[in-house]
């Protein structure tokens, strides 16, 4: 285990630049060994014998890469299968994806629908050449126009010659000779590594001289996690030869302006990304407007363990951003009532504009579900207490204050969690495992919500974006312990792994609920867990 990326013990002055492959995500050593015991059962090699950091360390490395797929949710309400496979084809086609060989056009990326998820299409890359840049820390040399068999010392020195005259020593640094570079915050990197390009106000720093339409390098900015006394400070716009912090490599991409017009501009594209460290993505951004968007697997997994029907009352407990309320809306062919509740109204006024371009059914509120059920004795429907209430003059948004008992025929509780299992992930922000169990607190108290408003005979899903086990085997041991009327509903034919064992289930319940492991090559998915309820 390592609780740093690096023990590299490096002057002041000289950076730390690492390829992906070199790069550990950093982690608490409490929160570690928290996660650790977790899945210790899954480290026994069949002998007995058990290193129980293993598999948490390979959860680690995944966090690195992004999931190998690509995946669009097909927007029943308004498109079709056919019609968004044959939409990404033309679209990929344009991006210049393609390639002809004895005049037949073969796409660098292969397009099929899910086997089991009908409204899922994947997108994955026949051929990922970006591997070797996963284990790079500067861009392969750019091709000679000469064709004499020049030293690698000679064209080092040529390359620094025509770009950095005045920066002769850069190679030995380690930074790319061939290539000028440019520095992304931790969130930009994040983004590119899931195929988006580079908007300006992500870049931090850059060499001197990019010109528009020059091909850079392009790094990710992550600090040291173990300074010394002098704190290290990168601003934005300096210049890369005063940069003396870490940073990793994680792609090539072509300038869209000018070096100064990074930091002069508020809004605009920096740089297009053309390869990046690890699995192939194209950039889908509005893509296919409201004919599809773009879900995880698991996230997509969600509407379907909930099943919902035309006509039924569903709450979405905690939408934001919206997604998997658009995709129950799909499922229900915009006929039914959904509401949509986040307790941030600037979340829900962004929720309620996304809504309004993919579905007709949903009601965004901003309403906090820990205080969501109504005790007074006259009972009303969702459908009245909304049609009954008043609507914000500022933002459109109905003013309610909640629901009465046995009102939902669904409930969708994906609530607050520590998010562990998001990918790709370059840092932890968990602090302490003491975080780790407030999580699980605060999930508790929209459970006590939940259960009250569903109708008898009505079906609950919960799920999170998590890897720890507290808020997950942990939370459905709760809702059968807490309450009687909860029955676990069987998953097991939908895709994911069982639950952990040895983390309050029994057998048989962990058979039931759906873990998904980043580890799990065959789904190469986020981290992520979903457990189905019936109220009897």
């Amino acid at each position: 285990m390592t609780s740093s990326s690096s023990n590299h013990q490096e002057a002041a002055a000289h950076p730390e630049i690492l390829s992906l492959d070199e790069f550990n995500v950093a982690i608490p050593q409490d929160v570690y060994d928290h996660l650790s015991k977790q899945y210790a059962s899954l480290n026994d090699d069949g002998g007995g014998n058990s290193n129980k950091s293993e598999h948490i360390d390979k959860i680690l490395d995944c966090m690195k890469r992004s999931p190998v797929d690509t995946c669009c949710r097909v927007n029943n309400i308004h498109s079709s299968v056919n019609e968004v496979q044959d939409g990404l084809r033309n679209y990929l086609m344009t991006m210049e994806c393609c390639e002809i060989d004895d005049n037949q056009q073969q796409c660098e990326y292969m397009i099929q629908q899910h086997d089991i998820l009908p409204d899922l299409i994947t997108i994955r890359a026949t051929a990922n050449n970006n591997n070797n840049l996963y284990y790079s820390k500067v861009p392969p040399n750019k091709k000679q126009s000469t064709t004499s068999e020049n030293s690698e010392d000679f064209n080092i020195q040529n390359t620094v010659n025509d770009l950095f005259p005045t920066w002769q020593l850069r190679h030995e640094q380690g930074w790319p000779t061939t290539h000028r570079c440019v520095i992304i915050d931790r969130f930009c990197a994040e983004a590119v590594l899931r195929g988006a390009d580079i908007f300006v106000k992500g870049i931090l720093c850059a060499d001197a001289g990019i010109t528009e339409g020059e091909e850079v390098a392009v790094y990710a900015n992550l600090p040291r996690s173990n300074r010394s006394s002098k704190t290290i400070i990168t601003t934005r716009g300096m210049l890369l030869q005063n940069y003396s912090d870490r940073c990793v490599f994680i792609g090539i991409g072509i300038s869209k302006c000018k070096r100064a017009d990074y930091f002069a501009q508020s809004s605009g594209l920096g740089v297009t990304m053309t390869s990046i460290a690890g699995p192939s993505q194209p950039p889908m951004n509005g893509v296919l407007g409201n004919k599809m968007i773009l879900q995880n697997l698991p996230s997509i997994v969600v509407g379907h363990a909930l099943d919902p029907q035309p006509g039924e009352v569903i709450l979405d407990m905690c939408c934001a951003p919206g997604g998997k309320t658009t995709q129950v809306a799909s499922l229900m062919n915009d006929i039914g009532l959904i509401i949509a509740c986040d307790k941030s109204r600037r979340k829900m006024i962004s929720c309620r504009d996304f809504f309004q371009v993919h579905a007709s059914c949903i009601v965004p509120l901003a309403l906090d579900s820990t205080k969501a059920l109504l005790c007074e004795e006259e009972w009303k429907s969702p459908k009245k207490i909304i049609d009954t209430a008043s609507t914000s003059s500022t933002d459109g948004l109905k003013d309610v204050k909640g629901f009465y008992a046995n009102s939902f025929d669904r409930i969708l509780l994906d609530p607050p969690c520590s998010a562990l299992g998001l990918r790709p992930k370059l840092q932890i922000d968990i602090k302490s495992s003491k975080e780790l169990l407030k999580a699980a607190d605060y999930q508790q108290r929209f459970i006590r919500n939940a259960v009250p408003l569903l109708k008898v005979g009505g079906v609950m899903t919960y799920s999170t974006c998590t890897i720890n086990a507290y808020e997950n085997e942990h939370m459905v041991k709760f809702i059968l312990d807490k309450f009687p009327c909860m029955r676990l509903v069987s998953l097991s034919h939908l895709p994911g792994l069982p639950g952990l064992p040895d983390m309050g289930l029994t057998e048989d319940e962990c058979k039931m609920v759906r873990r998904f492991d980043p580890t799990d090559t065959s789904l190469d998915t986020m981290g992520f867990f979903l457990a189905k309820f019936q109220k009897v």
